[in-house]
């Protein structure tokens, strides 16, 4: 048989509060009560402490560390409008929630409890950290967000992290306009489309921490990261310098610019200069010309041909024939066509029956 050590809980007493208050001491004429309304900082780390009890005499209390205890619930808090730093980390709180008079809270610490939804924060509008990253969740469960939290910590929430929590998706984040730092590692984030929207609404961002997430192994990750958040100075611990910035935004113009022109049907001509277009149209005003001419009518070639060879031959016909070359072959008319005189002409009513005349 194997046997069971059953651990008592420490409970908050006086006596334990007086001992945990760090240099502070009392003074020789001062009561309890008027010590503990001096008290800012309480230290009840690692004390087998599983309820939050007995503090509501420390009205002045702005922060108090309980992490490395057994708390199951945040409770008993309603007299800490003061408190501004909540350490609560290593616990095994199931559910946020208690918070809702501290309402001067700037950093709220809560890695490593059970807590699957990020809720009950509205009243925490000062809030400026938010630490729950690994949380011991069920299997196959992931980290949430109340879409109301979020909202109430858009214009207040500095730094986010949420390594570790099984997420998948961080689009509900784009609303924290004011966030500069977010931590998201060993996630499951594997969307490049949303981390260019969610980044791109996160102007304020310039730290991220991303790394074991999917997403991580597409091609050039890094580079097209820098381009997204384009005030992004740290990234896993690397800093990002204005040259390496800069040279990938010049990367990604001349990307954009080939895709631009690869996607065009018809690219327009390239040109040296005016001069082209006004040979371009002198060529296309002559071949309509060309076009115009009527069939059989005699023309100029360049060797001087018409319906013929470049052996300078003509043949042609009209009511007659005519037949020569510009060797001095005569044609049918006993006549002589020579190079000399190679003007060919004729009349519409002639006198030899429409047959063409050497002149």
């Amino acid at each position: 048989y194997k046997s069971i050590t059953f651990i008592e809980m420490t409970r908050i007493r006086n006596d334990l509060l007086l001992k945990c208050l760090g240099h502070i001491s009392r003074r020789g004429d001062e009561t309890l009560s008027q010590f503990l309304k001096r008290i800012t900082h309480v230290y009840f780390q690692d004390k087998n402490i599983s309820v939050i009890e007995n503090l509501h005499d420390c009205a002045n209390l702005s922060v108090l560390y309980l992490y490395d205890n057994k708390i199951e619930e945040i409770t008993n808090l309603t007299f800490a409008v003061n408190l501004t730093h909540l350490y609560l980390q290593n616990n095994v709180i199931s559910k946020l929630d208690g918070l809702y008079r501290c309402c001067n809270l700037n950093k709220l610490y809560l890695g490593f409890n059970k807590i699957i939804v990020i809720e009950n924060l509205e009243k925490c509008t000062e809030l400026k950290e938010l630490h729950v990253e690994n949380q011991k969740l069920p299997t196959g469960e992931k980290m949430l967000f109340d879409p109301r939290t979020l909202m109430c910590l858009s214009q207040s929430l500095l730094v986010l992290n949420i390594s570790g929590n099984g997420v998948d998706s961080v689009n509900e984040l784009a609303c924290l306009k004011s966030l500069t730092q977010l931590i998201t590692k060993d996630n499951k984030l594997t969307s490049m489309k949303e981390l260019s929207r969610v980044f791109g609404s996160l102007s304020s961002l310039w730290k991220l921490e991303i790394e074991g997430n999917p997403v991580c192994s597409k091609p050039k990750f890094r580079d097209r990261v820098i381009i997204m958040a384009g005030n992004l100075a740290m990234m896993d611990g690397k800093e990002i310098t204005d040259t390496s910035r800069k040279f990938l935004q010049n990367w990604r113009n001349m990307r954009d610019m080939r895709k631009r022109a690869s996607e065009q049907d018809v690219l327009p001509p390239i040109t040296n200069g005016p001069e082209d277009v006004v040979q371009q149209n002198n060529t296309n005003n002559r071949s309509s010309e060309k076009s115009r001419e009527p069939p059989g009518q005699p023309t100029n070639g360049r060797n001087g041909t018409h319906n013929g060879t470049h052996n300078g031959t003509h043949n042609g016909t009209h009511n007659g024939t005519h037949n020569g070359t510009h060797n001095g072959i005569p044609g049918s008319n006993g006549e002589v066509f020579t190079p000399q005189n190679s003007l060919l002409w004729a009349t519409e009513n002639n006198q030899n029956n429409g047959v063409y005349k050497i002149r």
